[in-house]
């Protein structure tokens, strides 16, 4: 088929870019002001609507179990006769891919040590309990749960794309049985576009946010270069100039091969970390943590805190589920669009067990290193933090293997795949979220690409620039709160609209 080019849809476009600009210059303008704003915004979010995302993840859990058990449970995305365009094997490859950015590797690798450092349910910091607890709060808040409602939405994003047979590339273009055509393709649907670029521009930028300094970390354990927001500026400005060049020439096979070679890459890592690292601690810290998740999973659930006021659940969970929530529609139509031919039931078991298995693989290796250097004094993880920062800290974990030259090339090499692949993704997400109607088969225009690639490189600089980890759950937690409610709408509607065409 012949690509076409496309053009911009000025209602989604420029407000979505004025905003991000706006509140990019804000910041900038008075960093000491937006901490403060960042840590009300955040306090308030997550104390007052809290329980709110606790409650929607397990509705939707429940939600879930309907699709597998009812009505549904057999109905196929697609026509009758479609067969699965993936093998199992490949579905579950690509889905793994799909969720192996750098990001992932900051949070696999660091997460345990708050969990461990400042504990839930009021336990004493670096206790036995607390360390029983560690990996076990990964697996919760990475595990089936979460993957339960993104099966929920790709199915009902399934359902438009294949049973309906229309294009979904705005969140606009499925809430029509919920709230009729007229508000749909009017003001409502103009803002519900503009609050999911600008929230989905929001968690890009975040996930650079996490990226970059892993990469300008490594380079100053290797090269001796020093770290500074000067570097991290400069290593994402390379990012955005390498994706300008890729997508000038149209390399976008080049972008395949680094999307490939990065997922062969991140096996190679983990496989590595488990050989020459602790395996046997591994397997049996894995074991044990899967028991203690269990023991306190309806504790965990509905975990809110609001005797003590610790602030584990509003800084951990609530931040997780926004974190959920925020990348639900973008993730959730690649899931569906690589799911055609599956049954609802299919693509429910798949997606929980397969995702769960990856997610659970990947965060018990990198997890249990971290806890394992910190329990044999071999990293100071706390003083390391303290002095150095977080991103250092990573990279001490994986320094203290051995062959620690061997294995932080290859954390740095992934580490820099990962974050060309992210920039690439991110800027063609963006540019045809932004675009008038087009199917896979059109290009998004050369230019819009480059600007938000370069637009989510500036909001990497900004996070990095307002330091610490609060402002990265700020813009999270503040992308979640709007697509908290367009997700349900997005559901209501397909629920509606399969209900209206007898489709269950």
């Amino acid at each position: 088929m012949k690509v076409k080019k496309v053009g911009i849809e000025p209602k989604v476009f420029f407000p979505s870019l004025i905003a991000v600009a706006i509140l990019s210059w804000l910041v900038v303008r008075d960093l000491d002001a937006a901490n403060k704003v960042i840590n009300a915004t955040f306090a308030y979010v997550t104390n007052s609507w809290g329980w709110a995302f606790e409650w929607y993840m397990v509705i939707m859990v429940i939600g879930w179990f309907w699709l597998i058990f009812g009505p549904m449970k057999d109905k196929k995305l697609g026509d009758p006769e479609d067969k699965p365009e993936f093998s199992t094997v490949s579905w579950i490859f690509m889905m793994f891919a799909s969720c192996t950015s750098a990001a992932v590797l900051y949070w696999g690798s660091l997460e345990i040590y708050y969990y461990v450092t400042y504990p839930p349910f009021g336990l004493e910091p670096m206790s036995t309990q607390a360390k029983e607890l560690g990996l076990a709060y990964s697996l919760f808040h990475w595990g089936p749960l979460p993957w339960a409602t993104y099966s929920l939405l790709s199915v009902a994003f399934g359902y438009f794309l294949f049973v309906k047979k229309i294009n979904v590339v705005r969140p606009s273009g499925t809430i029509e049985a919920a709230v009729g055509e007229k508000l749909a393709k009017g003001w409502l649907g103009v803002i519900i576009d503009n609050v999911y670029i600008v929230a989905l521009i929001l968690a890009m930028g975040t996930s650079l946010g996490l990226a970059t300094p892993l990469v300008t970390e490594c380079m100053q354990w290797l090269f001796g270069i020093e770290r500074t927001l000067e570097l991290d500026t400069m290593i994402i400005s390379c990012w955005v100039l390498f994706n300008a060049i890729c997508v000038a020439f149209g390399l976008n096979r080049g972008i395949k091969i680094a999307s490939d070679v990065r997922s062969y890459l991140m096996i190679i890592m983990l496989g590595w970390v488990v050989i020459v690292g602790a395996s046997t601690f591994t397997i049996n810290y894995f074991t044990d943590s899967v028991g203690v998740m269990l023991s306190y999973l309806g504790r965990m659930l509905f975990y809110t805190d609001p005797i003590a006021k610790g602030g584990f659940p509003q800084g951990w969970t609530v931040f997780y589920w926004a974190w959920w929530v925020v990348y639900g529609i973008q993730m959730c139509i690649f899931l569906a669009r690589i799911s055609r031919g599956r049954t609802v039931r299919e693509l429910c078991i798949g997606m929980v067990a397969g995702l769960t298995a990856t997610t659970w693989i990947l965060w018990t290796i990198l997890g249990s290193n971290t806890i394992h250097t910190m329990i044999t004094g071999v990293v100071n993880m706390a003083e390391v933090v303290k002095t150095a920062g977080m991103a250092r800290a990573i990279i001490e974990t994986w320094a203290a293997l051995p062959m620690s030259t061997l294995t932080i090339w290859g954390f740095f090499i992934l580490a820099f795949i990962a974050t060309i692949t992210l920039i690439n993704a991110c800027s063609y997400t963006l540019a045809m979220s932004t675009c008038k109607e087009a199917t896979g088969y059109d290009e998004p225009p050369l230019w819009v690409r480059i600007g938000w690639s370069v637009l989510v490189g500036i909001i990497g600089v900004t996070l990095l620039a307002l330091g610490g980890l609060k402002p990265i759950q700020t813009a999270i937690i503040a992308g979640g709160c709007p697509l908290f409610f367009v997700n349900i709408l997005i559901l209501v509607s397909f629920f509606k609209d399969a209900k209206k065409n007898n489709w269950y």
